[in-house]
């Protein structure tokens, strides 16, 4: 025969029937019992109604019974929400959570309201009971409302009943109802005077209760636990390094979304004092919040955050008719603020400018739109912050580093970036044609002519005369190609007071310091007993000997 062991320590019920346990199948039974009755005996309406009402306290009652709300039953999640409706308020958490200074003060000591209850009824039946004993009434016992007194019905049965009694018997519901309301009055009253504290049951003095837990706040020590030392941004990551000032726990949080308030990602880790370490966080959304919460080795508790405008995201970038630029990563470390500006320019453009088509006797220039070949970009770039500026100089077609020096010091302002940027131009020009003017003349030729007559010759000199009339005459000339230059500013990230476009916040944090924490209060002396007198018994009897 095998032997099995059942283990005890498994913190699982027995199921029974299928997935129902013993107490559950009890409580089934007696809920399906109670309907059946309700549907059975039920006095009032037709059997549609009591059927319905016999359904609906099945449904209510199994639903009690096996239901559940995050692991527990619905009895006590219902007993749960009525104690914290009707009971007193209290701390639930562990005592290191709290960050008080100074105790509360103690509440003045105030008379329970139910003791005060208790006191009236019992000194009211007192009086009452002595009354009834002089007048020679039953005195007052509220065991014989409900049953039968300590005198036996037999006792009575001779003696004649009077009016009062007739009526009392007649009409049993006014008790009742005074049972009731003395009842409901307990409730209402019980909670918030059975739960609440009573400063003079308080055995610690001023030691504070909490979650029924006794215990001296340590005194706090200032300082802050967590600095930032690093916030560099490049593309839709944030690399945040963090330096602790104590042994603490951290835990990050990242927010972002549509409307900022969507948690992306979370991280948990442990940080001595002193030591930093590095996060890669992930940007999304328009703004962006970064939350990290700390609980350092003294029981203190806070919590740190870089907030939307404390995050230049997202980096900014600017399209100009020469270079488009684009604002790859951002930094900034204890004393300054680095960048990189990627940069695009153009090769060719055109020019416009007045071109002169006619020169000489008759010119006349028209606007033309030119070819031009750009030769060459120079520029600076402008960067600004918080009242502190410097400037780079601009490189074309790649990365334009720069370095602005800062004042070490916790601050948040805009960061502006202007590039100013100088295009060299060749442009070459069509040929230009040049006109000459020529007036009216006639041209005298003179030619010597042989004229024969017979077997004679004559030699005679004839004029001929040409006449020129009025003309312009166009040349056409070749042009060199001419140098110009065009200028342009490029606002990557624009000044704040412009108002041109979105601005770029950076935050700076406070310089590293590192947390004092004073030693702990030396503990109190013991206390030592002294002998009085000398070491014989008797000397206790007789200290003068």
């Amino acid at each position: 025969m095998r032997e099995h062991e059942v283990p005890t320590h498994v913190q699982a019920e027995d199921k029974a029937l299928l997935w129902f346990t013993f107490p559950q199948i009890v409580a089934v039974v007696a809920t399906c019992a109670v309907a059946y009755g309700v549907y059975r005996y039920f006095p009032l309406g037709p059997s549609g109604l009591k059927l319905g009402i016999a359904v609906l306290l099945g449904v209510v009652g199994m639903a009690m019974t096996v239901g559940k709300v995050g692991g527990r039953g619905l009895p006590l999640v219902a007993a749960d929400l009525l104690k914290f409706n009707l009971g007193a308020r209290r701390y639930a958490g562990s005592p290191a959570e709290l960050a008080i200074s100074e105790p509360p003060p103690q509440p003045e000591a105030k008379p329970d309201p139910l003791r005060l209850l208790a006191k009236k009824v019992a000194s009211g039946v007192g009086r009452a009971v002595k009354a009834a004993r002089q007048k020679g009434r039953r005195p007052f016992r509220p065991h014989s409302w409900f049953g039968k007194g300590r005198r036996s019905r037999n006792a009575d049965a001779n003696r004649p009943r009077t009016q009062g009694e007739d009526r009392k018997e007649k009409k049993p519901w006014g008790r009742l109802l005074a049972v009731g309301a003395l009842g409901l009055l307990m409730v209402v009253l019980l909670p918030g005077s059975a739960l609440a504290d009573d400063p003079d049951d308080n055995p610690y003095g001023d030691a504070w209760r909490l979650g029924e837990i006794y215990f001296e706040p340590p005194d706090p020590v200032p300082g802050r636990r967590v600095y930032v030392e690093r916030l560099a941004v490049s593309g839709n990551t944030a690399a945040v390094t963090l330096r602790a000032a104590h042994d603490l726990d951290l835990k990050g949080r990242v927010f972002g979304g549509r409307t900022g308030r969507t948690l992306k990602i979370g991280f948990n880790t442990s940080l001595a004092a002193g030591q930093s370490k590095s996060y890669n966080l992930t940007l999304n959304g328009p703004s962006p919040s970064f939350t990290f919460s700390w609980q350092d080795s003294l029981g203190r508790s806070g919590a740190a955050s870089l907030k939307s405008h404390q995050i230049p995201y997202p980096l900014p970038s600017a399209g100009g008719e020469l270079c488009g630029l684009e604002l790859t990563s951002l930094e900034w470390t204890p004393g300054r603020i680095t960048g990189v500006i990627a940069s695009e320019c153009i090769t060719e453009t055109r020019h416009e400018e007045d071109l002169p088509v006619y020169g000489g006797h008759f010119s006349q220039s028209v606007p033309a739109l030119l070819d031009a070949d750009v030769t060459g970009i120079t520029g600076t770039v402008t960067v600004a912050w918080g009242g502190h500026s410097t400037t780079a100089a601009f490189v074309r077609d790649g990365e334009t580093a720069f370095t602005l020096p800062v004042a070490n010091n916790r601050a948040v302002s805009e960061l502006a970036i202007t590039a100013e940027l100088t295009a060299t131009l060749n442009v070459p020009r069509p040929p230009v044609l040049q006109t000459v003017h020529h007036p009216a003349r006639t041209d005298v030729y003179t030619r010597r002519v042989t004229c024969r007559c017979g077997e004679s010759s004559t030699v005679r000199t004839v004029r001929i005369y040409v006449h020129h009339p009025e003309h312009v005459r166009a040349v056409e000339n070749q042009r060199s190609p001419v140098t110009r230059t065009r200028t342009e500013s490029v606002p990557l990230a624009p000044p704040p007071a412009s108002g041109t476009g979105p601005a770029l916040g950076l935050g700076a944090d406070a310089p590293y310091q590192a947390l004092h924490v004073p030693p702990p209060p030396p503990p109190p002396p013991k206390a030592e007993q002294t002998p009085v007198g000398g070491s014989n018994w008797w000397s206790w009897l007789w200290p003068g000997n």
